[in-house]
């Protein structure tokens, strides 16, 4: 029994870390926008999406650094989201980023 209770625990703990991710297409980044605290951006071909927040501490203020330094060189840029089923065809101000990966051409 201490060992199918312990089994279960472990499972419980570790659905979460292998929660998914969905990566948007690279593209070019077209505008930023910051609203309050509240950092959005447009890539080529997609809507409005959600960077994150500044101040709160993860790791949004060093992508904000990289889609800058992306859109002036019109380097293409991946924005990826941390759930499986998020559109990136579609406008979203809820969900915030949790990977921006640059690429040089």
């Amino acid at each position: 029994m201490k060992k199918l209770f312990s089994a279960v625990l472990l499972l419980l703990i570790a659905v979460p870390a292998y929660a998914g991710r969905t990566d948007c297409p690279a593209s070019k980044i077209l505008n930023i926008q910051i609203e309050g605290k509240k950092i959005l951006y447009v890539q080529e071909g997609a809507s409005w999406r959600t960077l994150g927040y500044v101040g709160i501490g993860d790791g949004t203020e060093e992508r904000y650094s990289a889609l800058l330094a992306a859109q002036a060189t019109g380097f293409k840029v991946m924005v990826g989201y941390p759930v499986d089923d998020f559109d990136c065809s579609k406008t979203n101000y809820v969900t915030n980023a949790s990977i921006v990966r640059t690429y040089n051409n």
